[in-house]
């Protein structure tokens, strides 16, 4: 009787662990890294090595509701070599507050204390986004619970297309100067090669809007972006792809530059090399699995 009792609480155990899969992914990372603004790091080269490991569980229930919940581990540090140009610290031992994801219906809701990326800036957060496509429009909106809580905004965004055109409405209560904020960007396809773009921002904390007017043209494996707004800013962008090698430049019209290149080695690694006309340096290998 006892045998039998066990192996049928064994049975329930496993069919419950069934109802949801779990999955694995992350990211190792290791090299070299100077960062001028840093006193102790002016003028050398500093070994630096890191990981991320993401947990995710998922599932749904006889309802149709699905559901998943993430976290992750890391430590040490790992270099946001293409895009921030930053040491970026790994160590925390687990999220304290994991984001949860609901989907009904079309609909996917997020929950998320302090931790879902503004729509406008993602340098606020709000605590829940809803999301959902109604047509061929796009909708989403996070909100902030705590009214009290000044780094966090409410913010809301539509989007859609219609043949070669694409556009998109995104605005804010709160940005990171604490000031509301929109903008409306109109993307046209005119070729296989010439893509336009337009934007319309109101700029938090700016006298007047600034409009952006961004080409975009693609000859074989180089990509040439140019884009200039009516507060005399510029950028050009030179983007090479050709295999398992991608590079690209960046100048704006203060002569500031960036460059980053990457070669993928297979089976989830790569190498790279960044820098910056600060002379910010990274040069390693990154291992996604």
């Amino acid at each position: 009787m006892k045998r039998i009792l066990l192996t049928t609480t064994s049975l329930v155990l496993a069919a419950g662990v069934a109802q949801a899969d779990v999955s694995f992914s992350g990211a190792g990372q290791v090299g070299l890294y100077q960062d001028p603004s840093v006193a102790s790091m002016a003028d050398d080269l500093a070994v630096y090595s890191g990981y991320d490991l993401n947990v995710a569980v998922s599932g749904a229930s006889d309802t149709g509701i699905t559901y998943s919940v993430g976290f992750d581990f890391g430590g040490g540090n790992t270099a946001d070599w293409n895009d921030d140009y930053a040491l970026d610290t790994q160590d925390n031992v687990s999220d304290a507050k994991p984001a949860v994801t609901l989907g009904y219906a079309g609909a996917t809701i997020v929950i998320d204390k302090d931790g879902v990326d503004d729509l406008y800036d993602d340098g606020n957060h709000g605590d829940i986004k809803i999301s959902t496509t109604l047509g061929g429009l796009s909708l989403a909106v996070v909100a902030e619970t705590d009214a009290d809580d000044s780094t966090n905004s409410n913010s809301f965004s539509v989007s859609g297309a219609a043949d070669s055109l694409t556009w998109s409405l995104v605005t804010t209560n709160g940005d990171t100067l604490d000031n509301a904020a929109s903008k409306v960007t109109v993307g046209y396809t005119v070729s296989d090669a010439l893509g336009l773009t337009f934007k319309h921002d109101t700029k938090s904390g700016a006298v007047d809007a600034v409009n952006t007017v961004t080409a975009a043209y693609t000859m074989g494996a180089l990509t040439l972006t140019v884009a200039a707004d009516d507060n005399n800013d510029h950028d050009i962008t030179a983007a090479y792809t050709s295999g398992a090698l991608s590079a690209s430049y960046t100048v704006n019209e203060e002569d500031f530059w960036k460059m980053n290149g990457s070669y993928d080695l297979g089976g989830g690694a790569a190498a790279f090399v960044s820098m910056d006309e600060s002379e910010w340096t990274a040069v390693g290998m990154s291992f996604a699995f």
